[in-house]
């Protein structure tokens, strides 16, 4: 299935292409969660972007952020590139829909996009596995995976200086 975005008065494809150019020059991306409560998480994770604009990040599960997302799957993503300056021109992402835990049927493409992006994750893999059982380092992490519903994208260099473009991703 090919990625759609909507927006009025842009093609899909030029939708698409800025948003995967500004994926492919951030590794990190800033994401939000709520608690039962109402009180609002802030994160920071590295991602591996999949075919459909999932965005798939490891995390401890007894962290704060995924244990809001085990009550509450709702979450915001920043995606930008922190070493723009200020005064050229910007690029940067808002993602909003849900995240959760990999499902099992899910969990190869998510190992196998994230090796890709960051070669070094099997030395991470290894010294996972030389991990006494039960720690809460290393061998604790799991892939989530985040996936957009609506996207605000800031493309300066494609679509002009402070234009903010909101789009919808097709089903």
């Amino acid at each position: 299935m090919t990625l759609q975005l909507i927006a009025p008065g842009y093609t899909s494809a030029r939708l698409v292409s800025a948003v995967h150019r500004i994926l492919d020059c951030s590794w990190l991306c800033s994401m939000a969660t709520r608690s039962e409560a109402g009180v609002l998480t802030i994160n920071a994770a590295f991602f591996a972007v999949g075919p459909g604009l999932e965005l798939y990040f490891l995390s401890n599960p007894g962290s704060t952020h995924c244990r809001n997302l085990a009550h509450a799957e709702h979450m915001a993503v920043a995606v930008f590139d922190s070493r723009q300056e200020w005064g050229e021109l910007h690029a940067g992402l808002q993602l909003y829909g849900t995240g959760g835990p990999v499902p099992p049927g899910h969990a190869e493409q998510a190992r196998s996009l994230y090796a890709a992006r960051f070669p070094r994750y099997f030395d991470f893999v290894m010294r996972a596995g030389e991990a006494p059982e039960g720690t809460s380092g290393l061998a604790a992490l799991r892939f989530y995976r985040f996936t957009p519903g609506r996207l605000k994208i800031l493309d300066e260099e494609e679509f002009g200086d402070e234009i903010y473009i909101t789009a919808d991703r097709v089903v």
